[in-house]
C-alpha cells in the first residue's frame, strides 16, 4: 500500500440526552463556533495548538471572514459546527 494522504484534523463529539453523534473538522474548513459568552466566530480553521500539559487548554485558530484572526481555547467553547 501507498499512503497518498494525511490529513490532520481533530474530533468533535456532540452528544444529547438521546444520542451522539462525531464531527471532523480539517484545517481550512469553514467552521462557525459559539463561545461560552455567547459570541459568534465564523471563518476558516487556520490550525490547532494542542497543549503540551492536560491542565492547559488547547487553542483553535481561525482566520474570520472578515479578515481577521482569532484564538479560542477549547474549553471556551459551546458550540461548533462545520459550514
Amino acid at each position: 500500500m501507498v499512503i497518498t494522504d494525511i490529513a490532520p484534523c481533530m474530533k468533535v463529539t456532540k452528544e444529547n440526552d438521546m444520542s451522539g453523534v462525531d464531527m471532523y473538522i480539517e484545517i481550512g474548513d469553514h467552521i462557525k463556533i459559539t463561545d461560552d459568552k455567547s459570541n459568534i466566530f465564523i471563518g476558516k480553521l487556520s490550525f490547532i495548538e494542542w497543549s503540551k500539559y492536560k491542565e492547559e487548554d488547547d487553542m483553535i485558530s481561525l482566520l474570520l471572514d472578515d479578515g481577521n484572526v482569532t484564538s479560542i481555547g477549547v474549553s471556551y467553547i459551546e458550540d461548533i459546527d462545520r459550514l
